[in-house]
């Protein structure tokens, strides 16, 4: 029953790799996380301990190699994605309204009514097409195109 402890000792390492790859999100520890996994399998099954580290290193070596870049992929591809309100950005619209009581013009923009102010806060005519520039607060921050 020698071999006993190091099944513990791996399993909490993989348990300490996982939950530390969740709280950072960058798959850096995962590649570890399945070499523990692996040489826990190797540990209940009665492997020696020097067959647990080899599987410890080959898994976490190939992981690091071939996993990590799919992965750099992955997350690449999902930070461009824009939400929520910085996703106007760059998107056009028609002014629906003019002088309000604000002194704001308000624009429909991707089928929403946003308040829409120029870089000089200028009032713009109705049916007057513009494209965001930014957010600032409430307002799209926005130039007649």
């Amino acid at each position: 029953m020698s071999g006993l402890p190091w099944v513990w000792i791996w399993l909490v390492l993989a348990a300490l790799l996982y939950v530390g790859e969740m709280l950072t999100a960058t798959f850096f520890l995962l590649p570890f996380g399945l070499g523990a996994t692996f040489a826990l399998i190797g540990a209940f099954f009665g492997a020696p301990l020097w067959l647990q580290w080899l599987l410890f290193v080959v898994v976490s070596v190939f992981g690091l190699i071939f996993l990590r870049p799919f992965f750099k992929r992955l997350t690449s591809k999902a930070e461009k994605t824009k939400a929520g309100v910085d996703r106007l950005i760059g998107m056009t619209g028609t002014v629906v309204e003019g002088n309000a009581p604000s002194g704001a013009n308000r624009a429909r923009i991707d089928r929403e009514l946003w308040n829409v102010s120029t870089e000089q806060a200028e009032q713009l005519p109705i049916d007057t097409r513009v494209r965001v520039l930014r957010v600032e607060g409430t307002y799209l921050i926005v130039e007649a195109i």
